[in-house]
């Protein structure tokens, strides 16, 4: 649903001299990512906004380089070990299932193999998975220095996306502010991203009628002022242009995620999406 993102640590893999046996490439450019959620958690948990309990854990180099050997056919030489104990480590705070994504991405679309760990064994495999597709997006991919570990928030889905590894369809809204200002906001889940998910082929409800449930509209909703709300604190937070993802869950909305205003989805016809 993201756009491109600027980039903490943004890794270009280049293949240069492949005819001299020389292989991968890497250069790193740091420089501040807003859109990381090292950068925009911390402030909104400060300003005692609802968010799932997380731990931010960094990724050492030579854990990510150890992980990037799988891709060129190499076997891991156990360097990453050391990492994957603080993710089980973080998870064993949490709970378990909890939530694994990076600093940029969860890789939710594939959420049985990605985000979503049930136990410790399953750490490698799914960081793997997501590193993967970190690295598949864009041109240049998306760093996975920062990573994150995160309550599962407990909801009542509408739906299960066997096209997205089983992953659960709730109410989600995407409101966009300027400050405290609220300018747009968008259901999270456009139709064709539930048909592509195969939303339809488990559930006696129309797909369009799911749809429906999961789109009303912010303005219809009893609780409606909360959204408002949440995302212009969120807003007066942070400064600047901000995309704020807002879930319904058991316990109330909660403000899962956040990024730069233009580099956000915004649904097709909205006047502030260009």
């Amino acid at each position: 649903m993201r756009g491109r993102y600027a980039v903490h640590v943004v890794v270009f893999l280049k293949k240069t001299g492949l005819d001299r046996g020389e292989g991968k490439k890497k250069e790193e450019i740091k420089m501040i990512d807003k859109t990381c959620l090292s950068y925009w958690f911390p402030k909104i948990e400060a300003a005692g906004l609802p968010v799932p309990e997380t731990r931010i854990v960094n990724m050492p180099n030579e854990a990510y380089e150890d992980v990037f050997n799988i891709f060129d056919g190499k076997p891991m030489t156990g360097k990453a070990e050391p990492f994957f104990d603080e993710i089980k480590a973080a998870a064993d705070i949490i709970g378990y299932p909890c939530f694994l994504r990076t600093g940029q991405t969860s890789a939710k679309h594939g959420w049985d193999e990605t985000c979503f760990l049930e136990s410790s064994e399953q750490v490698p495999q799914h960081m793997v998975a997501i590193v993967e597709y970190s690295e598949m997006t864009g041109l240049v991919g998306l760093p996975c220095d920062i990573w994150a570990v995160r309550k599962l928030l407990p909801v009542n889905p509408f739906a299960i996306c066997p096209g997205y590894g089983n992953m659960p369809i709730c109410r989600e809204f995407r409101l966009f502010v300027d400050g405290g200002v609220v300018r747009c906001w968008h259901p999270y889940w456009p139709l064709k991203a539930l048909m592509n998910g195969g939303v339809g082929r488990i559930t006696d409800d129309d797909v369009g009628s799911i749809f429906d449930r999961l789109s009303k509209e912010v303005v219809l909703l009893p609780d409606k002022d909360r959204l408002f709300y949440l995302a212009s604190k969120a807003g007066l937070a942070l400064g600047g242009s901000w995309s704020v993802d807002i879930l319904e869950t058991e316990e109330g909305w909660y403000l899962t995620d956040m990024a730069e205003a233009d580099k956000s989805y915004h649904w097709e016809g909205c006047e502030l999406g260009g």
